[in-house]
């Protein structure tokens, strides 16, 4: 079975479709939009979306997008996130400036990089925002499967101001998908 997830390997999007379908082939999309697409189209026979974030809230517009896509949810599950900071081999802690992740990751972990004295830059994806991660006063927010997927360190583990943070993700199936 094809899963199809926004982001790219390491995202909690990813870490949910392989918990969620142990044994289906996970494939990444762009945004929420082309995951709901896909599955609407037959291209997937499931889509996991965020849908809330036990921190941060709402993921803005995927009830939206679930609701005017032709898919229906079939259940949901939590995962645990667990957000670390990542940087290239090399950079300490103090050579960075600024974090960029996904706004919802950011909003996970505002408290911790206020006190770290370090700004949030959006992306459209934790495991994107690792995958381009260039500048070396630059780190990422990600999880353990981006740093590894992507070359990067974990310059600091569970940055996320919640020990309970955890993401609530829709299984998403074509309206007339039988479960």
């Amino acid at each position: 079975m094809r899963v199809a997830y926004q982001g790219a390997p390491g995202s909690f999007g990813h870490q949910a479709a392989l918990a969620f379908c142990r044994d289906c082939a996970a494939e990444a999309r762009e945004t929420f939009e082309a995951v709901a697409a896909a599955v609407a189209r037959g291209e997937a026979e499931r889509g996991v979306l965020p849908v809330e974030n036990s921190r941060a809230g709402t993921v803005a517009g995927v009830a939206e997008i679930i609701a005017e896509s032709g898919v229906r949810v079939l259940s949901e599950h939590d995962l645990p996130v667990r957000m670390h900071l990542l940087a290239l081999p090399g950079v300490s802690l103090e050579q960075v400036r600024s974090v960029v992740s996904h706004p919802v990751a950011l909003k996970q972990c505002a408290e911790t990089l206020a006190a770290l004295g370090l700004a949030g830059e959006a992306a459209s994806n934790t495991a994107v925002a690792a995958r381009a991660l260039a500048a070396r006063d630059q780190a990422v927010l990600a999880s353990e499967a981006a740093a590894a997927a992507y070359g990067l360190v974990i310059l600091r583990r569970d940055l996320q101001d919640d020990p309970g943070n955890a993401t609530r993700f829709a299984i998403i199936a074509a309206a007339g998908a039988v479960g």
